[in-house]
């Protein structure tokens, strides 16, 4: 019995006795094994966004390298009456692997239409929803725009969560409320790192500066967003763009949204250009709305120039 006992242990003793050479091939071996395992994994998620049918939206394809595709981006409040608190306008490249964003102050000067008078454009979406603020916007632009993506405070702020938040320099207090009187957000001044309630509550934020700076405060957002984006790797993003998507209100299906983030991996945000609708605040005096105390009168001549800029072909004036 004792013999057999000796011998059981020096089996034991030969089997955990391993050289450092095969300790290396077996690493080796696993980390190949890894990598494999992960490739394959991408390789799959990749097969899925490309060969998985998209629903009935419209086609996200671009028909020309010199002619964008125009979204049309909006954010829409919690009210009882809703209205946008943020409007913009991208004009998509994918060829040439550009965007031009054009930022709209929610406070444009809307006129000409039938028996309505002057109207505030965040007013335009409470009297006619996505498509009259479609419809005014394409008046402004001379253009067609085929597509659109519409946030709400919910599904902009999973958008952010999802991404786990932003790092961002806030550069003033900012509060604000529920419609019952609850604390909706509260940023204190200084560099933080901004959950997806707090990030609605930046972007709908609205002062006594008006919303020119309101415009200027959601682009300098946008910058740091994609900025901090950058530094993710494309397949998580556009996994991340997918989950999201169920949650937006777009005709852009949920598929080409994570295309259209992966074939943005490697474009520095130096190529997202971004503009302020061209124009003046009006004048005092001039007729204001039951909602905006200003209005801020766009150029139409310096319009058409930037939508020329848009495609690489300055319009004539």
């Amino acid at each position: 019995m004792g013999e057999t006992q000796k011998k059981g242990k020096t089996r034991n003793k030969r089997r955990r006795t391993v050289s450092p050479d095969e300790r290396k091939r077996r690493f080796w071996h696993r980390l190949g094994m890894a990598i494999l395992i992960g490739l394959a994994i991408i390789a799959g998620v990749l097969a899925w966004f490309h060969f998985r049918p998209s629903p009935a939206n419209e086609e996200f394809a671009q028909q020309s390298p010199d002619i964008p595709l125009y979204v049309l981006v909006i954010g829409v409040d919690e009210e009882a009456a809703p209205r946008t608190n943020f409007v913009g306008l991208a004009a998509v490249n994918k060829e040439k692997k550009t965007v031009d964003f054009i930022m709209l102050p929610n406070n444009t000067k809307i006129e000409g239409r039938k028996g309505k008078g002057v109207q505030a454009l965040q007013d335009i979406y409470t009297e006619g929803g996505m498509s009259l603020t479609r419809a005014v916007v394409e008046d402004i632009f001379h253009i067609r725009i085929p597509y659109y993506i519409s946030f709400t405070p919910e599904s902009f702020a999973r958008m952010i969560d999802i991404n786990d938040g932003l790092p961002l320099y806030v550069e003033k207090p900012m509060y604000g409320e529920t419609s019952d009187g609850a604390v909706d957000f509260n940023l204190g001044q200084g560099y933080q790192l901004l959950t997806g309630r707090e990030s609605a509550g930046y972007m709908s934020y609205s002062d006594k500066e008006g919303p020119l700076f309101q415009a200027l405060r959601q682009e300098r957002f946008l910058k740091a967003f994609y900025e901090d984006r950058e530094t993710h790797f494309g397949i998580t993003n556009a996994v991340n763009a997918y989950r999201v998507w169920h949650d937006v209100d777009s005709n852009i299906s949920a598929k080409d949204m994570a295309r259209l983030v992966w074939t943005f991996r490697n474009v520095p945000v130096s190529d997202i250009h971004f503009y302020m609708l061209p124009g003046e605040i009006a004048k005092s005096g001039e007729t204001k709305t039951a909602t905006s105390d200003t209005l801020w009168n766009f150029d139409p001549v310096e319009v058409q120039k930037i939508i020329g800029t848009s495609s690489h072909a300055i319009a004539n004036e």
